[in-house]
């Protein structure tokens, strides 16, 4: 359905880190603000989906081709009988030609829709941010592009998020673009979102400060090696480039570089009539380089700093075409620390 973990897994993956005024007035890592957090594991999660659903099918085993025609005679099950007055010609005659049953049909394609909402709270430097989002996604994914097992799938995803944070509403618009491919327990993603906020004051006596864009740019490998009792292991590697700019992209106002790494662990089962699919997410992510433009305010989480994640997911497949997922999901770093929720359905076709 994707538990995408992992953030790619960034998912599936995936906490925020703060939305402070540093990020608002310029800070180069937007690898780390919330808004990214969200919409990259709502990414992800669909990628799992999708990575479990096509690596877990079972193409129907090839049928046996229809008979050639073959003298009678030939086995037990010959033409001559007792009441077969020409019983003693059989050898002369063959069985009609049996055309062999056509194989189950095989989806050429799965289209997806997702609905997800997520609540995450991060605090650094004192200063707490709180977030609320709502995410829709819609997936279409081409099975057989190269062999028979493999897979292409293009998501699009849109997304409303509103924080909070000393006395300042920010609103954030986020549109993203994902093309993912599978082979066997091989996959890859390359996600581009663009993010544009606009900021008000929620209390007197602060500082306004402007609207803010950004883009960002996240390719990730992954690999699913499948272990006894229907358990998994599927580590993941990836980047994270991201600009930030002032209103609507125009001056640009700095970048960073994130580099992240881990492994998501889970397995299937069956509970009360119902498919369910437990996993846990453990990664690492370090921002590796970072700039700010002149007059930009200064990076939150320092350049070479380590910092970890993790997320548990439970997704519940109550048809074949219909699924829901419930996560929990934490992260902290040099200064920060931050942790939430999400939980959303899925419908496919």
């Amino acid at each position: 359905m994707i538990m995408k973990p992992i953030w790619g897994y960034r998912p599936l993956q995936v906490a925020a880190v703060t939305l402070s005024a540093a990020t608002l007035i310029g800070s180069p890592a937007k690898a780390d603000s919330i808004t990214d957090r969200i919409i990259q594991n709502v990414i992800q999660n669909i990628l799992q989906d999708v990575r479990d659903q096509i690596q877990s099918r079972r193409l129907a085993p090839p049928t046996t081709p229809g008979r050639a025609m073959r003298f009678s005679g030939d086995d037990e099950n010959s033409f001559a009988t007792d009441n077969d007055p020409f019983g003693a010609l059989a050898y002369t005659k063959a069985p009609p030609y049996t055309k062999a049953p056509a194989p189950a049909p095989v989806p050429t394609y799965i289209y997806g829709v997702n609905l997800n909402g997520s609540a995450d709270y991060s605090r650094s430097a004192g200063v707490t941010t709180d977030s609320y989002g709502i995410i829709g996604a819609i997936d279409i994914t081409k099975i057989g592009v190269f062999s028979a097992y493999d897979a292409v799938t293009v998501i699009g995803t849109g997304s409303g998020i509103w924080s909070h944070s000393i006395g300042v509403d920010t609103s954030t618009a986020v549109g993203a673009g994902t093309v993912a491919y599978v082979n066997g327990g091989f996959s890859s993603d390359f996600t581009v979102d663009g993010t544009w906020t606009k900021t008000r004051l929620a209390a007197a006596g602060v500082a306004a400060r402007p609207d803010v864009s950004g883009i960002s740019y996240a390719p990730n490998i992954q690999y699913k090696f499948e272990l006894p009792n229907s358990w998994y292991v599927e580590p993941t590697v990836g980047i994270t480039y991201t600009e930030t700019y002032t209103a609507n992209f125009g001056a640009k106002t700095g970048d960073s570089t994130e580099v992240h790494g881990g492994a998501r662990f889970g397995f299937d089962t069956v509970w009360n009539a119902v498919r369910v699919q437990p996993s846990f997410t453990l990664a690492a992510f370090s921002i590796v380089s970072q700039t700010v433009a002149a007059g930009g305010a200064g990076a939150a989480t320092g350049t070479g700093d380590v910092g970890g994640r993790a997320s548990g997911k439970f997704n519940f497949l109550w048809t074949d075409k219909f699924s829901t997922f419930i996560e929990a999901h934490g992260s902290t770093i040099k200064g920060t620390n931050a942790y939430g929720t999400s939980g959303g359905l899925r419908w496919t076709f």
